[in-house]
């Protein structure tokens, strides 16, 4: 069974931040605000306070209360000062999300036992620790290696899980995805955005269609690369996604109703003849792919056809009747040659879908909370 419980997120940093980390601290709270993630983070300065008040400020906006989404973890008193200390000013979190620790251990136990993953911006001497012992749970860990501080640096953090990756490695992550954290955030947050859902999310967003006598090849490759950028979780694919055990029917029917974008992959023997040796399997009541297609229309789902190994696009006549519709959607050939380019095409096209009915459901949520106010 799947567990809908929402997923959160720790966010810990240097507790001295310039113009640039309180940007990237803001960015991250707000962008996992919008993903629907719950957030974890301390009540120190810098980063602790800029990632909830930006975090809080977006439910704020969308007409949620920050209970049972925000957790901050307080250490009452900084264990530097010997005689009694001072109280940490960061966040004033509403005392419903407040989880009150006594010392720095608690801190961190409490921290990495609710949170289903991490994301360190900056940080303090025991980053690592805290990385190491969150990766040893089976929970991923994302260091921005372009955030230092001035007692930890994440930078480091993100060299020592490269160096150890073989026997050590993130959880539901490959090598090739963490490296993208290194990559400069022109817009938003990056590549982590994509990081955190393709290892949090509980559905997947794009399901792609194969006959397995047809192109598996093909499928695999469009799969794996799909998966590089969006994640794993987010992808699914009948042969490596169909859990031990599970009827593979209702995998797939709940992968379809879940999923926002449906990837068709056609190769040339995509039509070919079923067991009558005359009709193509396409035409037989209970073919597969025919009711993948078919429930991918039904559903209003954006659908991109892929041309794979010099196979042609079946005219309406030879298709049946309740797949007529996916002639109206653009199809795309795809080979060797220009595999990258056409691959970043079908990327940005996806993610286009995928942000359009994120935005709009958070519209319609907007919406309902509103008319819930006004009744």
């Amino acid at each position: 069974m799947t567990d809908h419980r929402r997923k959160f997120v720790l966010v810990i940093g240097t507790g001295w931040t310039n113009a640039a980390k309180r940007r990237v601290a803001r960015m991250i709270g707000m962008t996992l605000a919008d993903a629907g993630f719950g957030l974890i983070a301390g009540n120190s300065t810098g980063v602790d306070y800029w990632v909830a008040d930006s975090f809080c400020a977006t439910l704020k906006q969308r007409e949620e209360a920050p209970q049972g989404a925000f957790w901050q973890i307080s250490l009452g008193w900084n264990r530097l000062f010997e005689r009694g200390g001072l109280p940490l000013p960061g966040y004033a979190a509403d005392k419903e999300c407040i989880v009150a620790v006594d010392d720095v251990e608690a801190w961190k136990r409490a921290a990495i036992a609710r949170c289903d993953a991490a994301v360190m911006v900056g940080g303090g001497r025991g980053a690592l620790d805290i990385a190491r012992r969150i990766i040893d749970l089976g929970k991923p860990v994302f260091p921005l290696p372009f955030m230092g501080g001035l007692t930890g640096n994440s930078d480091f953090v993100f060299q020592e899980i490269l160096k150890t990756w073989e026997a050590h490695s993130v959880p539901g992550v490959s090598r090739a995805q963490f490296l993208q954290l290194s990559e400069p955030w022109v817009s938003g947050t990056g590549q982590l955005s994509n990081l955190l859902r393709g290892t949090l999310a509980e559905t997947p967003d794009i399901f792609i269609s194969y006959r397995r006598s047809d192109a598996p090849a093909a499928a695999g490759r469009i799969d794996n690369d799909l998966s590089e950028h969006f994640g794993g979780r987010r992808v699914f694919l009948d042969i490596s996604d169909i859990a031990p055990g599970h009827a593979w029917d209702n995998s797939i029917d709940e992968a379809l109703q879940a999923s926002k974008a449906g990837v068709v992959v056609i190769g040339r023997s995509w039509m070919l003849a079923g067991s009558d040796g005359h009709t193509p399997r396409l035409h037989a009541a209970k073919d597969v792919v025919c009711k993948e297609i078919a429930d991918m229309i039904r559903q209003g789902k954006a659908i991109f056809p892929l041309l794979v190994e010099g196979a042609r696009l079946p005219e309406a006549p030879e298709l049946p009747e309740e797949l007529h519709a996916l002639l109206r959607f653009q199809a795309t050939t795809i080979d060797n040659a220009g595999w990258e380019a056409t691959m970043q095409l079908l990327i940005r096209e996806i993610e286009a879908v995928i942000r359009h009915q994120r935005n709009a459901g958070g519209k319609r949520a907007g919406r309902s909370s509103e008319s819930n106010v006004q009744a």
